[in-house]
């Protein structure tokens, strides 16, 4: 199962809704074995589907992400009802971890709280929805992982037979400082992380050390690594932040950049050349990837015999389903 970063689909979802309608939108979905399904889970899992197939390169149709996205929703709670059903206990310290690493990003508790009722959902649904995703890792961790086995000679075969999955593009490595914008952020919400940019920004022109500078102001992820972002793919992010670092010259740093999420500034550090992995590169990767497919398989045959005694009952239309992926 693919990990739900929560705050990030969110995010999008509160953007692609119009500011006061998703009150209205939170309705009873549909329920899987009599346990209910809300529209905001629908629209937040149409979200992330539409951003992983479009990152993949596809043109999904508005009934095709849908269609992924309700069927995503139904296998998550028949998983997570056999996970009750064996006795697999929550990780409840992970669940923890999960909350306080969405409130951090969301500026505290309140600030989440505040958030979320924009929404029309409540601290405790998005509470149980976190719960029930790191219920489903844990029982496909303890359940399927430890049945996979996968050999040396499976591990070379795959690498010698896709040589093109192993070749590496063109990758930069650069450093990060992010002042944030929120959902909720007003017009002099704005203009005071403008300002606090174009500061951050002069003292690195000015010949600060950009990784000190990021370290102290830098509201992004990377902050306690100086901002450092590692190496990244001209695909691997928001084009607006992609296209500028792959413009840059070693040492070089950017003007600040505007998007959704904040003001933006970028220092290139490395560039690395297209480049092909070696098998003791990608020896590990392709193991995980080999015993990931082989505990999908089983997971696919328990998800077929859970379904055929499934009641699963639509209780709005899916064309109400908020944050479509056509936009109406």
């Amino acid at each position: 199962m693919k990990k739900v970063h929560l705050w990030a689909v969110l995010l999008a979802l509160s953007i692609a809704l119009p500011l006061g309608a998703q009150v209205q939108q939170n309705v009873l979905f549909m329920t899987v074995n009599d346990e209910p399904v809300y529209s905001w889970e629908v629209g937040l899992t149409i979200r992330q589907v539409q951003q992983e197939l479009m990152g993949q390169g596809n043109q999904p149709t508005r009934d095709e992400v849908i269609g992924t996205s309700l069927q995503r929703i139904v296998d998550s709670r028949l998983l997570a009802q056999e996970a009750r059903r064996r006795g697999i206990e929550l990780d409840s310290a992970r669940v923890k971890l999960e909350m306080a690493q969405i409130e951090e990003q969301a500026g505290g508790r309140a600030g989440l709280e505040s958030f979320l009722a924009r929404l029309g959902v409540t601290y405790d649904q998005l509470l149980e929805s976190v719960s029930e995703t790191v219920l489903v890792e844990k029982f496909v961790a303890t359940q399927f992982e430890p049945q996979v086995s996968v050999t040396a000679e499976n591990v070379e075969a795959f690498y010698n037979a896709n040589p093109e999955m192993f070749l590496r593009p063109d990758m930069v490595r650069a450093r990060h400082i992010l002042i944030r914008l929120m959902p909720t952020s007003t017009t002099q919400d704005k203009k005071s992380a403008r300002t606090r940019a174009q500061a951050a920004h002069q003292r690195v022109v000015d010949g600060e050390d950009f990784a000190l500078v990021a370290g102290e102001v830098s509201e992004g992820r990377e902050a306690s690594r100086g901002g450092d972002m590692g190496f990244f793919a001209q695909d691997a992010m928001m084009p607006e932040l992609t296209n500028v670092a792959f413009a840059l010259e070693i040492g070089q740093v950017s003007d600040i950049i505007e998007t959704q999420f904040g003001f933006h500034i970028l220092k290139l550090v490395e560039r690395r050349p297209a480049s092909k992995m070696s098998f003791s590169e990608a020896k590990g990767p392709v193991e995980q990837l080999l015993k990931d497919n082989q505990a999908a398989e089983k997971l696919s045959v328990l998800l077929s015999e859970l379904k055929v005694g499934a009641d699963v009952v639509i209780k709005t239309a899916p064309n109400a389903a908020p944050a479509n992926p056509d936009g109406g």
